[in-house]
């Protein structure tokens, strides 16, 4: 007689505290940039995992202190005449929450992308209404499991962080939590496209740029469509890259030339996925967005506290059948030369285009230079950031999650937790990729570099030496 598979346990939650912390010493308006507005309508999240349960008074106390840093995160997104936007009053202020729920951490992380989704543990925010009064800009929740663990989830607005400035804040957060100061840098002026202009760039603004386009009507409505047809089909597959694995690529991607570990591991990550989608044509274009963070180019000895969205966009791009058969090498060749080049000039336009059409009102449609829905790729390189730093009363955390993304094709690339130099790839992916992702064909060919690689050839070099042994 078969036996019966027994069903997973239903996740719930019990709320026992919900609070706005309010804004203190925040200015009546900060004026947002442009590059800030092309970002509104995305989020920046996290969810974070510990093995012992934290405190929820001190952890509201010190992040009470980290906020008067950072008040903006307590204010309103507001929709100036200009077509700018700004943070102001009223101020709803930042939600901290404390839940309980009713499964073991070790049944919930087990099951993080299968059974449970990362999404179930934040207080969620949703972009196209931040611009209506009372909608926060930031919310934190903090889960206690049953039988001891917790779990800490952050999200916060795209309009007035990236990726660099999230993980700033939350090492912030960790370093006052501790007793120690921080000192973030909010001015919207640092990357104005005047600054650049004043420093002998022409001030003329280009019909269209590299990086970001904008869409008719008729092109965001299919968008919008294509993105309501596929988002339910989305999953999340965490990879790991050992340090060995992680070595063998970049040294077969240098055949041509010096590269990074990024533009090999992106180079990779691009050919494995193209293969992966079995596209229809060989002829058929492919891009990949590559971000890149302006701080260390803006020339300013504070930039690299600056808190804001500061991260432009470069982008490759290669036939469908060129990027299938192409050594690797010579696809980091493409990324790496695609990267050098974004230099103040392509800063510099990139921020005069995009102040241009917040000008003249056309951010609706605003989107990077790529299309998810038709194959294209992106890759985000957070491997240097402090993602493990969210360290409160001695306790790390033993685990880093960020929700599906609900757009095909990205990927993002995080160090592993420790000292091992590994590193995470979280590949957001349709379901029907993830699960031809699973299988041994697919798997052998994502990790053909490094220990695979290694142990083939000694398979080989062994059969070698019998077969000459045997003569």
């Amino acid at each position: 007689m078969a036996r019966s598979v027994k069903a997973p346990e239903k996740l719930t939650f019990k709320t026992l505290r919900r609070i706005s912390i309010p804004a203190i010493g925040a200015p009546d308006r900060l004026r947002l940039s442009a590059l800030d507005n092309a970002m509104s309508g995305g989020l920046l999240e996290v969810l974070y995992f510990y093995d012992r349960e934290l405190d929820p008074g001190p952890l509201e106390q010190s992040l009470r202190r980290t906020l008067r840093y950072f008040p903006m995160l307590c204010g309103q997104l507001r929709a100036e005449p200009d077509g700018s936007l700004s943070v102001g009053q009223p101020h709803p202020g930042a939600l901290f929450s404390v839940r309980e729920c009713n499964l073991p951490l070790a049944t919930v992380t087990a099951g993080i992308h299968t059974t449970h989704t990362a999404y179930d543990f934040f207080e969620r925010i949703q972009p196209l209404t931040l611009r209506l009064r009372g909608r926060p800009l930031a919310t934190f929740t903090l889960t206690r499991f049953k039988g001891g663990g917790c779990a800490l989830s952050i999200s916060i607005a795209h309009a007035v962080v990236d990726a660099y400035s999230f993980y700033y804040f939350i090492r912030c957060w960790s370093q006052v939590h501790s007793g120690l100061p921080c000192s973030p840098w909010h001015d919207r002026d640092a990357f104005d496209p005047g600054r650049y202009e004043a420093a002998g760039h022409p001030s003329v603004v280009p019909k269209s740029i590299r990086g970001f386009r904008r869409l008719s009507l008729l092109q965001l409505l299919r968008l919008a469509g294509s993105f309501a047809v596929q988002q339910g089909s989305m999953a999340c597959r965490v990879l790991r890259f050992t340090r060995p694995q992680l070595e063998a690529i970049r040294n077969d991607a240098a055949h041509g030339g010096p590269v990074s570990l990024h533009d090999a591991l992106s180079a990779h990550l691009w050919q494995f996925f193209t293969r992966l989608q079995h596209p229809g044509g060989r002829s058929a274009q492919r891009r990949l967005l590559v971000p890149v963070d302006m701080r260390p180019r803006a020339g300013h000895p504070r930039a690299r506290e600056y808190f804001g969205n500061a991260i432009v966009n470069t982008v490759a791009m290669s036939s469908t059948g060129e990027l299938a058969d192409a050594r690797i090498a010579d696809i980091a060749g493409l990324c790496r030369r695609q990267v050098a080049a974004c230099d103040a000039g392509y800063v510099t336009e990139q921020l005069r285009w995009l102040a241009a059409q917040q000008k003249t009102g056309s951010m609706l449609g605003l989107i990077a230079d790529v299309n998810p829905f038709a194959g294209d790729c992106m890759v985000s390189n957070l491997s240097r950031l402090p993602v493990h730093d969210a360290q409160f009363d001695g306790c790390r955390p033993v685990r880093a999650e960020v929700p599906v993304i609900p757009i095909p094709w990205v990927m993002q690339v995080f160090s592993g937790p420790g000292d091992s130099g590994d590193i995470l790839v979280s590949a957001h992916i349709p379901r029907a990729a993830a699960d031809a992702l699973a299988t041994d064909a697919w798997q052998a060919e994502l990790y053909k570099y490094g220990e695979a690689a290694a142990a083939e050839a000694g398979d080989k070099m062994l059969r070698n030496c019998q077969g000459a042994r045997v003569k």
